[in-house]
């Protein structure tokens, strides 16, 4: 059973999406096609924040040499007044018994070059009211992480610890310019003696650990163990209990957490281990003495499954599970309650929809519905206030009232994305070989022709448990303003569906190629306007590895673009950052006990009949699908004399396509754009 449909858009917001977004097969006038550089024009919108009835939020922007803008805005009569000029805020809270907004921000020069050669220092900022030019309202001789306020001058914080750099400290009697300076001397050769000893975005973290510290009036205490890391700090409502989650290992970095309360008062600390094995995630404090908390208990089960929702009695220890999480998702933080129960933020099919639960029976009831997705909320009068986008629009903060109706308050994107051609999805809905009825979407062709044939691109998510919403994606909007049709779906082992749905251990390569093999069919059977000997197909990491599995098993595809991908477990099990973690959870082996299942689903098992053109792109710096992945395949491909190129850039890693620079963002998309241009647009 194959079927066809719109995507659906809500009535409050039909003649804004008419405006902004084309539908496809009309003429759209004089709308500009989305560029490969429309990213850079985009703002986000983040930590909203509601005081006195006043609503505040940081809105960003990505900078040309890399990074982004970002500052705090209020909302002010419909309108968002910039309050900060820095460029530089990153997080923000409210002077306790007091009017002013204190955000991080080193402003003074002479203070950022300190920093620049190594010196620890932490600058807070504070806006009074009027919030007319920010004053210094505290500074601290170290770098500091994540900080629970008990006072202006007593608070704990966290910070990160070297243990390489601490020898050099030693040696040099405590003098820390000298061991800025050894540190320095020191670049030419990297040291490794533990796991993990790389981690993407971080670089090498062998001997690094983030440490707890206890600040009271100038003075700071060390509060964890050499080889211990420290996170996900809250303090009670009272103040007097700290809780926290540690992890300590010698060698061999663990799979499972602790967690971990700390008298404010007295500095006692007391571990719960409420679990053989287990991954403490984000946790609430519901009054001075209950958690509301989320457990992951994979490895005790040895499965893959989402994390349960529990309630734990810090005082008597009684811990109860509220929700087994086999259902949806959860967002991981943005937790909410009220005395029915808790609000969070899930990822249900491809959308993310604020959800409240039930204490009482674990009924689940949806806050949100229709055609949105949250990123953030904020329980505001009778309803919410959502940063969420609508359609294929852009971030805005919407109201949402107590009976589901939404409202705009912002349109900070709003005129960006009308003056372009958006092109609307078509969702296509199957049913998959185990009898699942799965959905996914096609981009048509910017203004394309009745009766013509175009060529089209298959696009497939990292993850494997990740989602393709059904929301604006650049790159495709890209590519449908270039003249291809572009199809994308959630396969089996894809989040959003449940624990069931995700769990795909030992599977990869199998029911979710069947999955997206199946889903081709019935975007070609459904669609009038894509040639079937003109398809490409591309993805980046998990999309990577389905990309350099599918061209070994088909020659359907008649062009690739394979991104940041993996070519053989075996290799990669030992070379990423969580190659030994993630290859226990997703083939629940290792390279000793059963290197035949490894090998036989590895990509490279396959490179001999290969027959696709393939592009590959890997970063240098990327220490999650090392650059071994790329290579090894990209030198098979070149031994079998199939048509390759690959492409390396410098200083990137696995975030290349969301956070990398710019100018390599853009330079990634059209080499990718040419190479399909060549094979699937060539006369």
């Amino acid at each position: 059973m194959i079927m066809i449909r719109k995507s659906g858009i809500s009535a409050l917001f039909l003649i804004a999406t008419l405006l902004s977004v084309y539908a496809a097969g009309e003429n759209t006038g004089e709308k500009k096609p989305v560029g490969i550089d429309f990213f850079t024009k985009v703002k986000g919108i983040s930590n909203i924040e509601e005081k006195d009835g006043n609503i505040f939020f940081i809105v960003s922007q990505i900078k040309e040499e890399g990074g982004s803008i970002r500052d705090l805005y209020q909302l002010i009569d419909g309108k968002p007044v910039r309050l900060t000029s820095s460029g530089n805020v990153s997080d923000y809270f409210f002077e306790e018994g007091g009017n002013g907004i204190i955000f991080r921000n080193v402003r003074d020069e002479k203070d950022r070059e300190k920093i620049k050669k190594g010196e620890q220092l932490t600058v807070f900022q504070k806006l009074s009211t009027g919030y007319q030019e920010a004053e210094e309202w505290l500074r601290l001789p170290f770098a500091a992480g994540q900080i629970e306020w008990i006072g202006k001058d007593r608070f704990f914080y966290t910070s990160s610890y070297s243990h390489h750099f601490e020898l050099l400290l030693r040696e040099s009697d405590g003098n820390r310019q000298e061991a800025l300076k050894k540190k320095e001397e020191n670049k030419g050769y990297r040291i490794f003696d533990e796991l993990p000893f790389w981690s993407n975005g971080r670089g090498d973290v062998s001997g690094q650990r983030t440490h707890l510290y206890y600040y009271d009036k100038g003075k700071s205490t060390l509060l964890s163990d050499t080889f211990e890391t420290v996170s996900s700090l809250k303090l009670s409502p009272d103040k007097k209990t700290l809780v926290y989650t540690s992890r300590k290992y010698y060698g061999k970095a663990p799979q499972s957490n602790h967690l971990v309360t700390l008298n404010a008062e007295t500095l006692e600390k007391k571990e719960h281990p409420l679990f053989k094995e287990a991954s403490y995630g984000g946790f609430h404090f519901l009054n001075d003495d209950e958690l509301f908390l989320t457990i992951n208990r994979s490895i005790e089960h040895d499965k893959s499954e989402n994390a349960g929702f529990y309630r734990l009695h810090l005082r008597s220890g009684n811990i109860s599970e509220i929700y087994d999480g086999a259902i949806y998702s959860s967002s991981g933080g943005s937790f909410t309650f009220d005395k029915d129960g808790a609000r969070y933020l899930s990822t249900v099919v491809d959308r993310t929809h604020l959800l409240h639960l039930a204490y009482k029976d674990a009924k689940v009831t949806f806050l949100t519905k229709g055609d949105i997705s949250v990123q953030n909320y904020l329980p505001y009068k009778d309803g919410f206030l959502l940063i969420a986008t609508t359609g294929q629009q852009g971030e805005e903060i919407y109201f949402l009232d107590r009976k589901g109706g939404l409202s705009p308050l912002t349109s900070i994107n709003t005129q960006l994305f009308a003056e372009h051609n958006v092109v609307e999805p078509v969702e296509i809905t199957f049913t998959n070989r185990e009898g699942r009825e799965l959905n996914g979407y096609v981009l048509p062709p910017a203004g394309y022709e009745k009766g013509k044939k175009y060529p089209a691109i298959l696009d497939i998510h990292g993850g494997p448990k990740s989602v393709y919403k059904a929301s604006f994606f650049h790159e495709m909007q890209y590519w449908a303003n270039q003249g291809y049709a572009v199809f994308f779906t959630n396969p089996t082992g894809s989040d959003g569906r449940g624990a069931e749905f995700a769990d795909i251990r030992g599977k990869i390569g199998t029911i979710d190629y069947d999955d997206l093999m199946d889903f081709t069919d019935a975007v070609l059977k459904q669609t009038d306007f894509i040639d079937k000997e003109r398809l490409g197909v591309t993805g980046g990491s998990y999309g990577g590895v389905m990309t350099n599995w599918i061209i070994g098993h088909t020659d359907h595809f008649k062009a690739a673009a394979s991104q940041r991908s993996i070519s053989s477990w075996q290799t990669f099990s030992n070379t990423s950052d969580i190659g030994h973690s993630f290859t226990y959870t997703y083939f629940g082996t290792d390279v000793w006990k059963n290197s035949e299942l490894l090998w036989d689903r590895s990509p490279l098992k396959y490179a001999d009949k290969v027959k696709t053109p393939t592009l590959f792109l890997h970063s240098d710096e990327d220490y999650r699908c090392w650059l071994e992945g790329g290579l090894q395949m990209y030198y098979a491909l070149q031994y079998f004399e199939v048509p390759t190129r690959m492409i390396i850039f410098k200083g990137e890693n696995h975030e290349l396509s969301r956070s990398g620079k710019p100018q390599n963002r853009i330079k990634r998309l059209d080499e990718i754009t040419k190479w399909f241009d060549k094979y699937l647009k060539a006369e």
